[in-house]
């Protein structure tokens, strides 16, 4: 991402007053601000025979223009001053960056009137029922011929690449079963898994991916006759990106409390395999083990017991170092391994980054 920013040329204001992408133009000014850290000196050994390591961070900015687009855009998050969902917030900006460079391929490919303008991961669910919104993609769907020669019904809508898909995009396989019918299949683009960790068998990251691919029943589906029929549905991970970012979603809506947060602790490990059995069939022997292989390069963690304040912080990777670095504001500082995956009483790992080892 990093890398992709400084590739993009940093225009002044003055250079360019009217611009049609302030999300790229932003995030390219944001990748601009840094410079290179310099080389720590050697550890040096401190009380309790640890060891130290001095590190020099440069100076804390504020980064006003990034604020900005909250409004410059139309979002359902707001300005400045208000905390906000980290979650939410990501999609914002994935999504945002990932419809500007659309944008952009369309200006560069004028001719071709397939190319749709919206197909980010927040533009699809996974309702059979819903109807398309016009300009979301046309659709193609087709029969699929799968194990055991079962036929599937599959729709898909026209994902059209950008770079920001490239690193963060995966898709997900949802199947309908109907009795006496042809299954019937969508995929679905995502930038974020989203996990569900409600249940009390939910405790490991591992538990909460099992729990996604669980083939569920769906109550109420009638048909156009207004039959009521019994359907369920399976969700499977079609394409894994080659950074996945995991969702442990942990504000949930109860009728009496309104929104509350879950304190509880879900363990998640640095190294992490995306077992067989998660992927859809027709991909299962087509993914070698190191492509479904990830290790985890930064949480951020949501403190406080409310749903609708706390902090954020995080724990990031930092490859020059080849250790771990806790951010809290402008407070950075060295910390090791353990600290990142052990579990705390005042925080919650919210968002978890893998990146796959083969591109490490």
């Amino acid at each position: 991402m990093y890398h992709l920013m400084k590739f993009i040329p940093l225009y002044s204001k003055v250079q360019r007053p009217c611009t049609s992408t302030p999300m790229i133009d932003s995030f390219v000014r944001l990748m601009n601000e840094f410079t290179n850290m310099p080389v720590p000196p050697k550890p040096r050994q401190a009380l309790g025979d640890k060891i130290v390591r001095d590190i020099r961070p440069g100076a804390a900015f504020e980064p006003t223009y990034i604020y900005r687009l909250l409004t410059v855009i139309k979002s359902s998050l707001s300005e400045k001053g208000r905390q906000e969902d980290a979650e939410e917030y990501l999609g914002f900006i994935l999504n945002g960056l990932h419809e500007e460079m659309l944008n952009l391929k369309k200006l560069l490919s004028p001719n071709n009137d397939k190319l749709p303008i919206s197909n980010g991961p927040k533009s699809y669910s996974v309702n059979e029922e819903e109807q398309e919104e016009p300009g979301e993609g046309s659709e193609d769907e087709w029969e699929q011929v799968g194990p055991r020669n079962k036929t599937s019904v599959t729709r898909q809508a026209d994902f059209v690449q950008t770079p920001i898909t490239g690193i963060f995009g995966g898709h997900i396989r949802s199947v309908v079963y109907q009795q006496s019918s042809k299954e019937s299949a969508t995929l679905q683009p995502f930038f974020t898994l989203q996990l569900d960790i409600q249940s009390d068998k939910i405790r490991t990251v591992q538990d909460a991916l099992e729990s996604l691919v669980a083939r569920e029943s769906v109550q109420g589906y009638t048909t156009k006759t207004k039959q009521e029929v019994e359907i369920s549905r399976r969700v499977t991970l079609e394409k894994l990106p080659p950074v996945l970012v995991l969702h442990l979603k942990r504000f949930v809506y109860e009728k009496t409390g309104g929104c509350q947060k879950l304190i509880k602790n879900i363990e998640y490990p640095v190294d992490l395999e995306i077992s067989k059995e998660l992927l859809s069939p027709g991909v299962k022997n087509k993914n070698f083990k190191c492509h479904r292989t990830y290790r985890l390069f930064a949480v951020v963690y949501h403190h406080g017991s409310s749903a609708t304040g706390g902090h954020y912080t995080t724990d990031v990777f930092q490859i020059g170092l080849n250790g771990w670095l806790r951010i809290d504001d402008q407070m950075v500082k060295v910390i090791n391994q353990y600290q990142v995956v052990k579990p705390a009483a005042d925080r919650t790992a919210y968002l978890l980054y893998y990146r796959r080892v083969d591109l490490l």
